[in-house]
C-alpha cells in the first residue's frame, strides 16, 4: 500500500490511485498541444535484440501525446543501425523515430568536436547518449517537454509515460525536472548498488561533513539511480552530465544546483519495475555491478568535494570510507534484512556482506585514484545548450548526423 509522507525539501507525488487512462491521455494530448513531447531512450544495440525494448516500442505507439522518440544508440555496426531501424518500423511505424548512432563515425565526430572547448567527449556511454540526445533535441527545437527511462524494463507499462509527463506539462503542477521512482522487488529484494552503496555512503558523509544542501538534497530522493526522468527541454539541456553510470546522480547534483526545491519532484511510478539484473561481477563484455558503482561513487564524490581543496580530498574519503564499512553499510544491510524478514522475502546475509565489501574496495581504488590523479570524473561534459553556443554549427552537425 502506498503512504503519503512527504519529505520536508522534495515534493513527493504519490500512486494513491490509477486515473482512467485513456482520459489521462486525452488530456495530455491536450496539455502538450503547444509543448511537443519527446521520448528519449538511451539503448545499446544489444537490448534490440532483447525481448524489453520491442515490448516498450508496441507499448509506446499507442501512447497519443508522444511526437517523437529519440533512440540514442551505441554499440553497433552500420548493419545493426540496419536493424534498429526495421524494429522501429515494424513497432512504431506512425511515430516520428530519430536514431543517434554515437559510436558511427558522423556522431563520433561531433562528439570529438568538444575538445574545440577544451572538454572531452571521446568516452561513449549512457550518459553520452543521454547528453546527445539532448544536444539533438535542443538544436532541431522542436519539443519542448522530454521523458527518458530505461529500455531494459520486462513489464513495462505505459504509466510510465503519463506519470513522468504529468508534472511537467500541467499548469497547476508546472514542475521543470521530475525524477520516478519505483521499487525493484520480485522473490528478493534488488536495487543493491542504491540499497548498500548509495544510501549508507550519502550518510557517511554527512556524518562526515554535516548536513550541506547537496547532501540533504540527495537524501531526499527514494530511488536515485532510477534511469526514469522527465523535464522541460530548457532545463535539461542546461545540465552538465558525465558520459557513464554517473549520469543520474549528476543530474540530481545539476537539479539541485540550476532548480529551487519546488521546481522539482519525485513521482511513484506505481509498480515494481522488472529490469535485467546484473551480476556483482560479470566476466563478460558488459561492465559489472561493481565497474558500475565505481563510475557511480566517483561522481558522487566529484560533486560533493568538488568546492574542497584537492589535497583534503583523499584525507576526506578516507574518513567517509571508514564510517561508511564500520557503521553505515552494515546498519543498511541489517535494516533491509528485516524488511525481507517481515516480507517472507528470500535474503542471503553473505551475498549482501559481498556487495558491501565490493563497493568497499571499490571506494578505496578511488582514493587512490584521486591521490593520484587528482579528484574529477573522466569525460564530463559542458551542458547541452553551453556546447551549442559555443561551437559554430554544432547543432546542424548533429542533425545531419541523424538517422
Amino acid at each position: 500500500m502506498a503512504d503519503f509522507y512527504q519529505h520536508s525539501r522534495l515534493p513527493t507525488l504519490h500512486h494513491l490511485a490509477t486515473p482512467d487512462a485513456p482520459a489521462r491521455d486525452a488530456e495530455l494530448v491536450t496539455l502538450t498541444q503547444d509543448r511537443p513531447v519527446a521520448l528519449l531512450l538511451p539503448a545499446l544495440h544489444a537490448e534490440t535484440q532483447r525481448p524489453a525494448l520491442p515490448a516498450i516500442l508496441t507499448h509506446v505507439a499507442q501512447v497519443p501525446y508522444i511526437r517523437q522518440i529519440i533512440l540514442s544508440m551505441n554499440g553497433m555496426t552500420a548493419d545493426q543501425v540496419r536493424d534498429a531501424q526495421a524494429l522501429c518500423r515494424s513497432t512504431v511505424p506512425e511515430k516520428d523515430v530519430r536514431i543517434l548512432w554515437n559510436d558511427g563515425p558522423a556522431l563520433q565526430a561531433a562528439h570529438h568536436r568538444l575538445a574545440e572547448g577544451g572538454w572531452d567527449g571521446t568516452l561513449v556511454g549512457k550518459g553520452a547518449n543521454i547528453w546527445m540526445g539532448l544536444a539533438y533535441l535542443q538544436a532541431a527545437g522542436e519539443s519542448r517537454i522530454v521523458i527518458s527511462h530505461d529500455t531494459d524494463i520486462l513489464n513495462y507499462s505505459p504509466v510510465v509515460l503519463s506519470k513522468l509527463c504529468f508534472p511537467i506539462a500541467h499548469p497547476q503542477l508546472n514542475y521543470r525536472f521530475a525524477k520516478g521512482y519505483y521499487s525493484r522487488v520480485a522473490d528478493r529484494l534488488y536495487g543493491r548498488v542504491t540499497r548498500l552503496l548509495i544510501f549508507p555512503l550519502i550518510q557517511a558523509f554527512q556524518d562526515v561533513l554535516g548536513a550541506q544542501p547537496l547532501l540533504t538534497h540527495l537524501e531526499s530522493f527514494r530511488y536515485p539511480l532510477s534511469g526514469e526522468f522527465s523535464g522541460d527541454l530548457s532545463t535539461l539541456s542546461s545540465f552538465s552530465l558525465p558520459p557513464a553510470w554517473g549520469l543520474e546522480i549528476a543530474m540530481l547534483c545539476e537539479a539541485h544546483r540550476h532548480l529551487t526545491p519546488a521546481e522539482q519532484c519525485q513521482v511513484d511510478l506505481g509498480f515494481h519495475f522488472e529490469h535485467r539484473h546484473r551480476q556483482l561481477l560479470h566476466p563478460g563484455l558488459e561492465q559489472g555491478l561493481v565497474s558500475a558503482a565505481a563510475d557511480v561513487v566517483r561522481c558522487l564524490t566529484y560533486q560533493i568535494l568538488r568546492e574542497a581543496e584537492e589535497h583534503a580530498a583523499e584525507a576526506l574519503l578516507r574518513h567517509v570510507l571508514d564510517r561508511y564499512t564500520r557503521r553505515r553499510a552494515p546498519e543498511w544491510m541489517q535494516r533491509y534484512e528485516h524488511v525481507a524478514l517481515l516480507n517472507g522475502l528470500l535474503f542471503d546475509p553473505e551475498e549482501e556482506a559481498l556487495a558491501i565489501r565490493a563497493f568497499s574496495a571499490a571506494l578505496e581504488t578511488l582514493i587512490h585514484t584521486v591521490n593520484r590523479d587528482g579528484l574529477h570524473v573522466p569525460g564530463m561534459r559542458p551542458s547541452p545548450a553551453q556546447a551549442l553556443a559555443q561551437l559554430p554549427g554544432y547543432g546542424e552537425e548533429i542533425l545531419r548526423a541523424v538517422v
